[in-house]
């Protein structure tokens, strides 16, 4: 079993780590930079890093056990999660694309990949599916209430920024009961139902 090699790289710009064009330590001194943690060939880390010397935000790498790219998690200085790249094929990405291209389409690793970003919370707030090429495909908007439940789901297709479903959710926190009302991309509504939410402590008392 051969130990793992570990090196760190320095970028003047995000464009020259793709690049591979790194540059010795002095040559970013007082400036903004990029710093790569490279194990075995493959980035597990990748820090931005400020004129001053401060984090302002780093990025973890995971990978297959090919050495694939499957997952990037971009992090604030404390830590707080910021965004998600997923480079496998998900649900997202199905539902997006049976939403715009009908319900045979299949996803594939190699044609699209999603990017999630989320609040302070932890809460997703927008998928976006995007094809290899970089492209926008579309994206999922999601809005939350006090209480952090969902209360707004929004299917967007980018190319022309129209909405292609919405689906609105509304609570009485007291009866644990749930609404659901859906629309089409022509507003009509297509569906409206309501469900019994499951008994919780937090159910049963009414927001503030």
């Amino acid at each position: 079993m051969t130990s793992a090699q570990t090196v760190t790289r320095y970028y003047l710009s995000y464009e020259d780590f793709i690049r591979k064009i790194d540059v010795s330590p002095s040559k970013v001194v007082a400036k903004p930079f990029y710093r790569a943690v490279i194990e075995n060939r493959l980035t597990k880390q990748l820090d931005y890093i400020l004129s001053n010397g401060s984090i302002a935000s780093y990025t973890k790498y995971y990978y297959d056990r090919s050495g694939n790219l499957i997952v990037t998690d971009t992090y604030a200085p404390d830590s707080l999660l910021l965004s998600r790249t997923s480079y496998l094929p998900d649900e997202i990405q199905s539902q997006m694309l049976q939403k715009i291209q009908g319900r045979d389409w299949t996803s594939s690793q190699k044609d699209y990949f999603t990017l999630c970003t989320f609040d302070s919370s932890r809460n997703p707030i927008k998928y976006e599916v995007k094809a290899a090429s970089g492209e926008d495909v579309g994206r999922l908007e999601l809005r939350y209430n006090k209480r952090n439940d969902l209360v707004m789901e929004i299917w967007i297709r980018s190319r022309d920024n129209k909405v292609i479903e919405l689906s609105e959710f509304t609570f009485d926190y007291v009866k644990s009961v749930q609404h659901i009302i859906q629309y089409d991309s022509s507003g009509l509504e297509v569906s409206n139902i309501s469900l019994q939410l499951p008994a919780s402590a937090t159910d049963s008392t009414p927001p503030e």
